[in-house]
This record gives structure tokens, sequence and C-alpha cells, in this order.
């Protein structure tokens, strides 16, 4: 079978019709079946994930559960040849497709998946393990919301000099890629003005760079961290990190970088997601919010 498109530019409809290539000793339909069919075992990935996320509503399924043989021609699935076997499913594209669940584990199946878009559905729980791995190595792309990708919903991350008045700043980032931006500036009315007040600013941080940093925090063991490093010198900088993961805080503080190098390895990252965000334009309040209570009129 395969998927066809019937006068589209008049009717816009789309009909699943018989393949008519046909292979030496057989049927013009068993040809077709053995020269598109994907392995087995994707074939109950793409199964599974129809029969997880709600497939029978979704805003478009045509051709899903067709026969063997079809999966290429699936709505959205993009298959590619494979040396020496069958074609090899390479894509999904499924943003804004009304899923609804959980991605489930057989979607691991799929070894040779490219890119995998998922963005704007109703889905929950994460993406399985192994393709937010190979994610993560970078030959899988993947459009998704970041608590499909991570259990960490929250990133506060403050540096603040303790013997200068107008150097701390304050950036939060959260599960829903927004970001805040504080920021303690001088009034300098006059030269021996003292005034400070804080500048905020607020984003959309790009599309998972907020997971990206989540995994770089579990690369690099900050749940198992203490929650002081302290080194006995003076005027130096107070570096202090809050992350939420499962509705839990971990806090760390680190004063005059006596922390290990994967902590700061953590703060060289969130400082450069900070730098390269594209910030919306600022306004003001008389005094930035703190760890302890923030306004509650303000994001925070």
């Amino acid at each position: 079978m395969r998927c066809k498109r019937k006068n589209a530019i008049a009717l816009g409809l789309m009909i699943c019709l018989p393949a008519i290539a046909v292979v030496r000793g057989q049927s013009p339909s068993n040809a077709s079946s053995s020269a598109n069919a994907i392995s087995a075992g994707e074939r109950q990935a793409l199964v599974a994930l129809y029969e997880a996320t709600d497939g029978s509503h979704w805003k478009n399924n045509r051709c899903w559960m067709g026969p063997p043989g079809t999966e290429c021609d699936w709505y959205e699935v993009s298959c590619g040849p494979r040396t020496g076997g069958p074609p090899t499913v390479i894509g999904l594209e499924l943003s804004a497709n009304h899923l609804h669940g959980r991605i489930p584990e057989a979607i691991g199946q799929l070894n040779n998946l490219e890119w995998l878009s998922l963005y704007g559905n109703e889905l929950s729980g994460r993406i399985p393990e192994p393709l937010i791995r190979r994610w993560l190595a970078g030959p899988l792309w993947i459009s998704a919301e970041s608590p499909l990708l991570t259990d960490v919903t929250e990133i506060d991350f403050e540096a603040a000099a303790s013997a200068l008045l107008c150097e701390k700043h304050r950036v939060i980032f959260r599960s829903d890629d927004t970001a805040v931006l504080y920021t303690v500036r001088c009034r300098n009315a006059s030269p021996k003005d003292r005034t400070t007040f804080c500048e905020v600013k607020t984003a959309k941080i790009g599309q998972g760079a907020f997971a990206r940093l989540a995994h770089l925090l579990e690369k690099n063991g900050y749940f198992a961290l203490q929650p002081e490093y302290w080194r006995n010198i003076t005027d130096s900088s107070f570096l202090s990190t809050r992350v939420t993961r499962n509705g839990k805080e971990y806090a760390v503080v680190d004063y005059a970088g006596a922390g290990p190098f994967e902590l700061w390895t953590i703060h060289e990252a969130i400082e450069g997601v900070t730098a390269s965000i594209e910030w919306d334009a600022a306004s003001t309040l008389p005094k930035c919010p703190s760890w302890e209570k923030p306004p509650a009129s303000l994001p925070h």
C-alpha cells in the first residue's frame, strides 16, 4: 500500500492505494510489501507510539496502522535506505498533532532515527532514555518541551561580589523555556551616589537549551555536591546555584572558587547560556528579589 494524494490541490484529501511496483515471482501487493517494509521491531515501535498517544484521535493519522510494508507512507514518517537490509525510519514529524499520553519505551527501538518532532502536543513523562542519550550525543535532533527531556524544572543562579556595590546578578531558567534576569545597577546620579536599582529582563530561551543545561548538571554530579564550598579569603565572589528536580531543591554555594572543577563547569555553562539569550527590553524595580522571598507580583 502507498499513501497517495487524490486530486490534492482541489480536494486536499489523502487516500491509501495499492502500489504498482512488481518484483519477479511476486504479485504487485506482495512486491510492494517486501520492498518497502521496515523491520518488525521498528513497526512495533510505531504501533506502540500510536496506541500510547491516542492515535485514533490525532489531528492527522493518515495511513497509520496500515499493513506491513506501508509504514514509510504513514503520515509524517520518513524512511531512508539501510545497507544490506530493509528501509529504516529516520524521522517523525508529529508536532501539534494532538498526541496525548506518554511516549512508550518501545520507541527506543528506532535506532536510526535522525529527527523527532513532538512539540505542541499534550504529552507527559519523559522520552525514553536511549533517544535522549542519542540527542545529547548529537546524531538525533529532538524538538519537544523540556519536561519531556528532563526532570529538572528550575535552575536559579546568582553571582555576587562581596565587596562591590553593583556586581550582582541573578538568572532563573524554567522548564517552560522562560528566563528572567535580575541585575543590580548603580544609579550614579552623582559621584557619591550609592543608590541602586534592579534591572529586570525576560526572554524565551532557545528550544532545548534548558534541557541540555539540566543534563549538564546531571553529568557533572551537581546533585551529589556539598551544600557549601568556602575559601578563607576576603573580597571575593559568591556563586550560588539552586536547582529544583522532581519538586526537591538542591542548593550549592561556592565562595572564592573553592568548589570542584565540575561546579566551575556548571557556572560557566549557566553564564554562557545567559550571555547567548536575546533578552527583551528591560524594566526596573527598586530592589532585586532575593532567594528567600521574591515578590509575588514578579517572575520568580
